[in-house]
Formats: C-alpha cells, sequence, structure tokens
C-alpha cells in the first residue's frame, strides 16, 4: 500500500508538467491581448508595450514556459493580470467556498444516491424503480445552467424559500475567519444567525451541483445491486434464513459498494471542477467565478493556477479512492 501511495505521488509530478504544458501554450493561441485589456482600449502603443515588457509577454513563449515553471517550482504560481494580486492568494481566498460547496454537494449525492440505487435494485420494475431512472437520466441529461435556473425560479421566484444568490445574506457580517468554510466557522464562534443563512445560501447550489454526480451514483449502486444479489454467497445466505435489513447491509452493500467507489471518487472530483458553472449561475464567490472572470480578462496565470489546483485535487482524490478500494478488498492490496 505505502508502494502504491509513494507510486502515486511521484506521478503527480508528471500530470502537473502535462498539465501545465498543455494549458500554458493553449492559453497562449488565444486571440486577445492581456496588455489592452488592463491598459484599456485607448491606452498608447507605449503604454502597451511598457505592460508586455513587465509581464513578459514579449519573449517567446517558451521562454515564458520556462519563467513560468523556474517560478513554479518555489510554489510561486504568478500575479494575477485582473487584480494584480499573487494568484496563490486569490486562489486560497476563493478555494474554501468551492470546497464547501463542493463537500456538500458531495454529502448529499452520497445521502440520496446510494438508498436510492438500492431502492431501485430491491424493488426492481416497480414504480421505485422506474422512478429512480427517470431522476437518473434527468441528471445526466439536464444542462447544470438550466437546471441551475429551474431551481432559481422554483424555490426562490415562486416559493421563495431560498435565496439566489451569493454566500450568506448582505445584511449579515461574515463569522469569524477559522477555516474559510462559514458553516463550519458559524459553528465554532456560535454565531448561529451566520449558520442559518449559510446553510440555506449553499442548499440550492449544491442540489443543482450535485444533480448530474447523484444520477451516476444511483445507475451505479442499482447495476452493482443487481449483480451482487444474484451471487451464489446471497441466495445461500437467504437460504439459511437472513433476510431484510441484515441481508441487504451487511451481505449485499458492501461488496456493491466497491465498484461504486470509484465512481464515488471521480464524481469528488467532477464537483470541483464541474463548480465554475453552478458559481456563476449562484454568483457564488469561489474559484469557478474567479476563473470565468480570469477568462474575460485573458488572465493566463490565474487560469493556470486553477488548473494546477484542480489537477492536483484529481490525482490525490484518486488517490484515496485506491486506498479505500484497498480496504474495502484485501485482495487487491496483494
Amino acid at each position: 500500500m505505502l508502494k502504491m501511495i509513494a507510486k502515486r505521488l511521484g506521478l503527480l509530478i508528471f500530470v502537473i508538467f502535462g498539465v501545465t504544458l498543455v494549458t500554458f501554450f493553449m492559453s497562449h493561441v488565444i486571440p486577445g491581448d492581456p496588455a489592452s485589456m488592463m491598459a484599456g482600449q485607448r491606452a498608447s502603443e507605449e503604454t502597451l508595450q511598457s505592460i508586455r515588457a513587465q509581464l513578459g509577454l514579449d519573449q517567446p513563449v517558451w521562454i515564458q514556459y520556462f519563467y513560468y515553471m523556474s517560478d513554479l517550482l518555489s510554489g510561486d504560481l504568478g500575479t494575477s493580470i485582473r487584480t494584480q494580486r499573487p494568484v496563490v492568494e486569490d486562489l486560497m481566498t476563493f478555494f474554501p467556498a468551492t470546497l464547501e460547496l463542493a463537500i456538500v454537494a458531495f454529502i448529499i449525492a452520497i445521502l440520496i444516491g446510494i438508498p436510492l440505487g438500492v431502492l431501485a435494485a430491491i424493488k426492481k420494475n416497480t414504480f421505485w424503480d422506474h422512478l429512480s431512472r427517470v431522476f437518473s437520466i434527468g441528471g445526466v441529461s439536464i444542462p447544470v445552467f438550466f437546471s441551475g435556473l429551474i431551481a432559481i425560479l422554483f424555490f426562490y421566484g415562486i416559493l421563495g424559500w431560498l435565496p439566489s444568490n451569493g454566500r450568506i445574506s448582505v445584511d449579515l457580517n461574515p463569522p469569524t475567519h477559522i477555516t474559510g468554510f462559514y458553516i463550519i466557522d458559524s459553528l465554532l464562534t456560535f454565531d448561529m444567525a451566520a449558520l442559518k443563512s449559510s446553510l440555506q445560501h449553499i442548499l440550492l447550489p449544491a442540489l443543482v451541483l450535485s444533480y448530474a454526480q447523484l444520477a451516476i451514483i444511483t445507475r451505479q449502486v442499482r447495476a452493482s445491486m443487481l449483480e451482487v444479489m444474484n451471487q451464489e454467497y446471497i441466495r445461500t445466505a437467504i437460504a439459511n434464513g437472513i433476510k431484510g435489513r441484515l441481508l441487504i447491509i451487511s451481505y449485499a452493500l458492501r461488496n456493491a459498494l466497491i465498484p461504486t467507489v470509484t465512481v464515488i471518487g471521480v464524481a469528488f472530483g467532477s464537483l470541483l471542477g464541474g463548480a465554475v458553472v453552478t458559481e456563476t449561475i449562484f454568483g457564488w464567490p469561489g474559484m469557478g467565478k474567479f476563473v470565468v472572470d480570469s477568462i474575460e480578462y485573458l488572465d493566463f496565470p490565474a487560469m493556470m493556477g486553477f488548473t494546477i489546483v484542480i489537477s492536483i485535487g484529481y490525482v490525490l482524490i484518486n488517490l484515496i479512492v485506491d486506498i479505500i478500494y484497498g480496504l474495502l478488498n484485501p485482495q487487491l492490496k496483494r
């Protein structure tokens, strides 16, 4: 197990190198001039040349990449063209909001997806099975922006139950910064008003963000449960009088979850990277909205920083998935 972890961490270096190489050169072939975005359309040519020299944009692309990687090795992701702050500081400011949203969406996807998949399997070809199929098809086929707009229309516009924008009410101060997670910081500081408002604001975007991954988990759990329920040891258990929740949870679900772990791991990575659209729709001040704003300004360092962080997240999540895989099925550790 330790050898596998060391190998995966070593692989992380090659992943980051590949990601930076592709992203850097792709971002530099996008039509547009960051110097013009900074100085404005009425800036003189001398001003533009000065800004390009300041940003290093007057150098060949491969030299720019060499300097970028040199800085990256020392932990420097560059300076944002848009905010004029170190990209690391910007990402540290926005990352907790994205991570908090992804974690809540992940919890929702698991808490609903796994029981719904189990229910669909044990109630195969009944109303509940058909209902879960319709629900799952909707999750993978409806675009996030559309489901987001429908959710805002229904829960905010018609029912008025949940807010549609922001991370906390504008008439409240954010909780004292401890972790950057508003829910946890509200609990740690006993700020109940901030806690209530934070939960209300995160629920709607988390539901929308989780829908697609929830549907995938439901389908995977259903398929795995149906396969496991046809195994010989399940029939033997039933013949020995084992049934009900004990049969489902202790005998069937444990083995059914082994292939589902991979799907769940990928789901969390997708939630992190896929929060871009959701954050834009709900005005959520996370990394997704940050990178969208950065793209508008051709902010190369910010786009690169975002991509690197998400890539590292994917590799680490896959590593955690493999570890859980080994814990659920010890034979895989051999």
